[in-house]
């Protein structure tokens, strides 16, 4: 699997269930306050410069779009809408 031009493929890494400080439990799909998820760099586009795979970024979720490949569901993130580099 190769990434092509500005676009990274990236494995996004599961929240789980949050506990609130009132004890509410929330899903990872309730929080919708959190705008940007946390992965892991799996391939880089042949046109991006000083990123590398097994770098862990933040990145829009609300920009990116997920792909299916042999029933394991990854990321397309475009290099515009990576936000931080661990």
């Amino acid at each position: 699997m190769q990434a092509i031009g500005k676009n990274l493929i990236v494995e996004s890494f599961k929240l789980g269930v949050l506990e609130t400080k009132g004890g509410l439990l929330l899903a990872e799909k309730q929080r919708e306050d959190i705008r940007y998820a946390e992965g892991k760099i799996l391939s880089v586009g042949s046109d991006i410069v000083g990123l590398k795979k097994d770098d862990v970024i933040y990145f829009d979720k609300n920009n990116s779009h997920q792909i299916e490949i042999e029933k394991e569901i990854y990321n397309v993130v475009h290099l515009n809408h990576v936000v931080v580099v661990l």
